[in-house]
């Protein structure tokens, strides 16, 4: 949860926010930053789930053992925290198990490009991550967890 607002207004809600989360960062004073903050958030995460899955389909595709490549590369500079999360889940073929349904991020990824938009931003991977998760959700896999996608890559699902 990332939280924006005057500190005065921050303060007296400060306990419904630890009620409410571990951890509530404040990220700016002017309402809506809290959203813009989750906004750059969600582009991040569409992108890195997008890379696993597409890195892992390369992989797979040149015959390399994914479970291998999921281990060494998730120790050094690729290593991120969707690479290590859903990537595993990309390995262990647990799309089944919803943790984060594709959906969400057609969702998500529709408000990157939407206030891209609106700020004259190019954001190019976003957009091609985007076509990704729509794909998937056109192709019936929408309520999947989002590591599908690496199924998705390799014409798979």
């Amino acid at each position: 949860m990332m939280v924006s607002g005057d500190s005065s207004a921050v303060a007296v809600v400060q306990p419904l926010l630890d009620a409410m989360a571990s951890n509530a960062p404040v990220v700016g004073e002017r309402p809506g930053d809290g959203q813009r903050f989750k906004i750059v958030n969600q582009l991040l995460c569409g992108v890195h789930i997008a890379a696993a899955g597409e890195a892992l389909a390369l992989a797979d595709s040149m015959g390399l053992e994914v479970s291998r490549v999921h281990k060494v590369l998730g120790t050094g500079a690729a290593a991120s925290f969707m690479f290590g999360d859903r990537g595993q889940r990309m390995v262990d073929e647990a799309f089944d198990e919803v943790r984060s349904a594709l959906d969400i991020f057609v969702k998500d990824m529709g408000l990157v490009g939407e206030a891209a938009r609106e700020v004259h931003q190019e954001v190019p991977l976003a957009v091609t991550a985007e076509q990704l998760y729509i794909r998937g959700h056109r192709e019936g896999v929408g309520r999947k967890d989002d590591s599908i996608v690496f199924k998705l890559l390799r014409g798979e699902h």
